[in-house]
């Protein structure tokens, strides 16, 4: 077993953001554990602002509502003209079916569909409403009355939103409900406030109404579930959850939670007047926060409505030029994958080129529900990788280490090795490697999840000879084709003479996690080296699908495939006897294949290099001691452009504006990495180390600020 303790002393990444701010909102006390419409219990005047069903204002933007407005048909008590409700803010239609005016609230209470209506309104302000006054007060409502009101609502083509706050309290038949659903209304529904494991009367209509309707359950101002109300049971595919409050009443119960997710219906078919009803419902049940077990649950159903996610692209983004093209539909990720995960990464070797580029900050796409967004790639643009994080420098410096032998033998090694430090998405299986010596001029490395040692070439030299410190983040930085260590490899290294061997690699990588990385890599490659010198040459084919140098492999800016041919000439001479140079130069050609519907698109031929140069060093202040410093330039490129075809909008009658130029992929700056390593063994089981970096214009981006580590490392065995 290993172990390792490492702590970063001082990490100064010197970069600048925005200061976020924080809102502490104080919780009122639980809600009763029973009660609720009914009657006036845990009644306040202040009700919890509930964050989720505030705007975002982040790097989406969402078109501006086009449609005047969107009528709400209130089937209730009855609805008041207290603000927000004036004259303006009405349908024309309302109606009363109990031989009442549908402008008076009848209600117990004093207040309940008056309230409903102000819920809606404040959170859905573009709203009208119609009062469809269906009942006289009380927990006694008429199935006559409230049939006709739900006919009178789906004949009014001016309706939209159907909110059936006292659906609990009846059972009126399905046509009437499903008359309704015909009209293309989205029909929302109280789930009940009766402790019951299942909503009740007309919400258990919601799946025989096309995906139309839905059932809402209560919050407390906890979070939790209201203790009285229905929870979802056997209609969880149908039901969501939503605070059980409203500002304008002092009560609690699923007659609130139903105008909250009215209002969100009100507000998506607003902004998109196209959405069938079917299509919001979908939308809010599937931007819910889930809430208790993981997915559709019987308590919560899909989760609690949340504002902020609902205006926000669900599923793959595509350009509205790829909505109808199946080619183009699956551009980005499968329709599962959750857009906060979307597949915007790059490489090093361009990403500043474009995480700066002006155009990338106003690119319109479009949902699986073709609404459309105007969307900052250029912010969502991150690096894919891991050369950037100096715990992985750490990994190449004490990492890696087997933590036992399965089994050996004769001329054989089969090793199990600890992956301590993995990036985001990596599974934990074991890294395995098989190593052949049999006597003769051949050595065969097997590896699963990791390189096999190699046994010709710089670092195997220098090794060999006491310099122990690790290559760090540097030489793998300026290496094709090793971004990742998942997969399958093989070394074979095959001694002409003494002075001179011949290396064969080859490399067979898939990895899902956030790039869904896929390459091939066959290398060859010719040593020659003696005790106090050493040279190598070594040549590249590097194949990936669907990603450039490591990146992405779907989103809005990968490509369908790419063949790099790489070159790197490397060596070392030793300088005294505790003291040895190294050296190494890549330069690499990439030819690029467009993936279609993508932003980029006709790649000229990509030229890229690395250089690296340090000394070596060992027996410094003991006879086990090693150190390493160098001085490099991580792998970028230095002449190559594409074809960047932006959709930035969509005219009056529905035209697609874009903006189509060549761009370079050559970042402005150059990265020069300065790195130090030390390791000292104390015993054959436990040694210390340290590490330091400086980053002048990290990832190649000459307005970034520079960059320190120093990070410091025990490790042991036992």
């Amino acid at each position: 077993m290993t172990f390792r303790l490492q702590g970063e002393i001082n990490r100064l990444g010197l970069r600048r953001g925005l200061a976020g701010l924080a809102l502490w909102v104080g919780l009122l006390p639980a809600a009763l554990a029973q009660g609720g419409d009914g009657g006036c219990q845990g009644c306040m005047n202040m009700i919890p602002v509930d964050s989720e069903e505030q705007s975002d204002s982040g790097d989406i933007n969402t078109p501006q509502p086009s449609a005047s407005f969107f009528g709400v048909a209130v089937l209730d008590t009855g609805v008041g003209l207290n603000a927000p409700m004036n004259g303006a803010t009405l349908v024309p239609g309302s109606a009363s079916f109990v031989g009442g005016n549908p402008l008076v609230d009848l209600a117990d209470q004093g207040t309940h569909g008056t309230a409903v209506a102000q819920v809606i309104l404040t959170l859905a302000p573009g709203s009208k409403i119609m009062s469809v006054q269906t009942s006289t007060g009380g927990r006694s409502v008429s199935s006559s009355a409230v049939t006709q009101g739900m006919l009178h609502a789906a004949a009014n083509s001016s309706i939209r939103v159907i909110n059936h706050s006292n659906a609990a309290l009846t059972t009126v038949p399905g046509s009437a409900i499903l008359a309704a659903a015909a009209a293309d209304q989205v029909v929302v529904m109280q789930a009940g406030n009766d402790s019951s494991a299942n909503p009740v009367g007309d919400a258990l209509h919601a799946p025989g109404l096309g995906g139309k309707g839905l059932i809402v359950g209560g919050l407390g101002p906890d979070g939790d579930l209201l203790g009285f109300s229905n929870r979802a049971g056997g209609y969880a595919q149908h039901y969501v959850v939503a605070l059980g409050a409203s500002e304008f009443a002092g009560y609690w119960g699923t007659s609130f939670a139903t105008p909250r997710a009215s209002a969100l219906a009100a507000r998506l078919r607003q902004t998109w007047p196209n959405l069938k009803a079917e299509q919001v419902v979908d939308i809010i049940k599937r931007s819910a926060t889930d809430m208790g077990a993981l997915g559709v649950d019987d308590k919560y159903g899909w989760g609690r409505i949340n504002f902020v996610r609902a205006f926000q692209p669900l599923g793959p983004v595509v350009t509205p030029a790829g909505v109808n093209d199946k080619e183009n539909a699956e551009l980005t990720d499968p329709p599962e994958d959750d857009f906060r995960r979307r597949r915007l990464r790059l490489s090093p070797a361009i990403f500043s080129a474009l995480a700066h580029q002006p155009w990338l900050a106003r690119v319109l796409v479009v949902d699986r529900y073709a609404r459309d967004f105007t969307l900052n790639v250029a912010s969502r643009v991150s690096q894919s990788g891991e050369q950037a994080n100096a715990r992985w420098a750490l990994d190449r410096l004490f990492g890696a280490q087997p933590t036992d032998i399965l089994a050996q033998g004769a001329g054989y090694r089969l090793l199990s090795y600890q992956k301590t430090y993995r990036s985001a998405g990596a599974s934990t299986e074991p890294a395995l490697v098989l190593a052949l010596a049999p006597e003769g001029n051949t050595a065969v490395g097997l590896g699963y999840r990791v390189r096999p040692d190699a046994t010709a070439g710089v670092l195997h030299w220098l090794g060999a000879q006491g310099f122990a410190a690790g290559a760090g983040t540097a030489w793998q930085q300026g290496l094709i084709g090793q971004f990742r260590d998942d997969g399958l490899h093989s070394r074979t290294t095959y001694r002409v003479k003494p002075q001179w061997r011949l290396g064969f690699d080859f490399a067979d990588v898939s990895r899902d996690g956030d790039t869904g990385h896929n390459s091939q890599l066959w290398g060859f490659a010719t040593h020659f080296g003696a005790s106090n010198w050493g040279i190598s040459l070594r040549g590249d084919l590097f194949g990936e699908a669907g990603s450039l140098y490591g990146g992405s492999a779907g989103g809005a800016l990968s490509v369908s495939s790419s063949q790099t041919r790489a070159m790197r000439l490397s060596g070392y001479r030793r300088l005294s006897g505790n003291w040895a140079a190294m050296g190494a130069y890549t330069g690499a050609l990439t030819q690029v294949a467009s993936r279609p519907g993508a932003l980029l698109s006709h790649f000229s031929a990509l030229a890229a290099d690395a250089w690296l140069v340090g000394l070596a060093g060992k027996s410094l202040f003991s006879q086990t001691d090693a150190v390493r410093v160098t001085v490099s330039q991580p792998l970028r490129v230095v002449s190559g452009e594409a074809e960047l075809d932006i959709v930035y909008d969509l005219g009056p009658q529905g035209e697609i504006r874009r903006h189509r130029e060549r761009t370079s992929l050559v970042p402005a700056g150059s990265e020069t990495l300065l790195e130090f390593d030390y390791r000292q063994p104390l015993t054959p089981t436990l040694s210390v180390g340290a590490y330091a970096a400086f980053r002048h214009r990290p990832s190649h981006d000459r307005r970034a600020e520079s960059q320190v580590h120093v990070m410091g490392v025990v490790q042991g065995a036992f």
